[in-house]
């Protein structure tokens, strides 16, 4: 016996915001999404609107589904993220979520970030891998909602001293890692701070050591539908 899935229901009545990227990923065949090649990845990071960048029409699909469960069991996606992933614990009596952190300064203290595989990545060609690196503080943005200039010399320098020696001993040497920071609306965990990275050509080890997750630790390996999906108005099985 198979549940349908209404595809139309998951567009109307999402957990976190869908862009016009996502309701059309949500209503395209498998078969037919175009995963994201390491060229248009830069092109769209350059271009400022992430929303453009897809998870595979399933993922999505199966995101969409998961974190309806996570809010159902957790309250929010933010709790799960701070209880399951994190571990870390807020500070008490503050309405919004805070961490005692060590030093003020995003990345100063390594007890102050996290480094872990993206659960849901987006759809990329193989050989890439989406990290997330979480902070107990928050990254000043400037009046567009992106880092300031002082913020990205800062997430640089840190990408550069955590991921540059050995990304210069992979394929691709001095092109082949990428981040970004979603601007609020896109973000579907907004009381975490988080940038974005992705490292092409990386030795699966080093991603493992680094995050202490291997390939397969990753929500959307491991979640399914108990009772299996197809999906409704025509669109391909899941």
């Amino acid at each position: 016996m198979s549940r349908i899935i209404d595809i139309e229901e998951l567009i109307r009545n999402p957990p976190f915001e869908l862009s016009k990227a996502d309701k059309e990923i949500l209503t395209t065949a498998e078969e037919d999404f175009v995963p994201h090649t390491w060229e248009d990845l830069q092109a769209t990071i350059a271009g400022g609107d992430t929303s453009q960048l897809k998870r595979t029409p399933g993922d999505l699909r199966n995101y969409i589904l998961w974190t309806r469960e996570i809010q159902a069991a957790f309250g929010s996606a933010t709790n799960f993220v701070v209880q399951n992933r994190l571990h870390w614990k807020p500070e008490a009596n503050n309405a919004e979520i805070r961490f005692p952190c060590r030093h003020s300064t995003p990345f100063a203290d390594q007890s102050d970030y996290r480094i872990l595989r993206n659960d849901w990545p987006y759809g990329m060609s193989p050989g890439m891998v989406h990290l997330v690196i979480w902070l107990k503080m928050s990254i000043p943005l400037n009046e567009d909602g992106d880092p300031t200039a002082e913020s990205r010399r800062r997430i640089e320098e840190f990408l550069e001293r955590t991921f540059a020696m050995h990304m210069s001993e992979r394929p691709y040497a001095g092109d082949n890692i990428q981040w970004f920071k979603n601007r609020v609306k896109w973000q579907s965990v907004r009381a975490l701070e988080h940038i974005h990275v992705i490292l092409r050509g990386a030795d699966d080890g080093f991603v493992t050591k680094l995050t202490g997750q291997g390939p397969g630790e990753i929500e959307c390996k491991s979640y399914s539908i108990a009772v299996g999906a197809n999906l409704a108005n025509g669109n391909a099985s899941g």
